[in-house]
């Protein structure tokens, strides 16, 4: 086995993004003794998993992939990133990131884990909270910024298709 495929092997994926799930969990209880986490250990916390899973996700296909793709990532992650620590209106950063993540998505370990997260926020949002604007906006906008991905996405040869990938 290379150390490129052991790396990017979908079990060592799996564990380092839930280890920077626990590792955020951590920090915020000790960064954060005295108030309440429930809404950080049951929103923020799950979506480090396929966070972590996406870094690896365009890692692996760093040398397959295209500027403009590049630029979509950019956009989605840092609309996402903004939302979390500044004002953006009307967008759920977790809806936008994890629809976008589930329809990106070339790893396994990627979409199964962006699938997982964004039913559960979609249960918190729509259900929990009534939110129908910010999850809403948030999976159109998800929806549009994968398909605009998906028209970039550069033509592959049959020599430099990815195992498991289908030309």
């Amino acid at each position: 086995m290379s150390r490129r495929s052991f790396i990017f092997h979908p079990m060592i994926v799996l564990f380092f993004s839930l280890l920077g799930a626990f590792l955020y969990a951590a920090y915020v209880t000790l960064r954060f003794p005295d108030s309440k986490h429930s809404h950080q250990y049951f929103y923020v916390v799950p979506i480090v998993i396929p966070f972590v899973a996406f870094l690896f996700d365009r890692a692996e296909r760093f040398r397959y992939s295209n500027l403009i793709q590049f630029s979509i990532d950019a956009v989605v992650t840092g609309t996402t990133i903004w939302r979390a620590v500044g004002h953006v209106p009307y967008i759920s950063g977790h809806s936008l990131f994890l629809t976008y993540c589930v329809l990106t998505a070339r790893s396994r370990v990627l979409q199964v884990t962006a699938a997982i997260v964004l039913i559960q926020v979609i249960y918190l949002k729509y259900i929990v909270w009534s939110d129908w604007v910010t999850s809403t906006s948030g999976i159109v906008l998800g929806i549009l910024g994968a398909f605009s991905w998906q028209l970039n996405k550069p033509r592959m040869t049959v020599e430099q298709s990815l195992p498991g990938s289908t030309v």
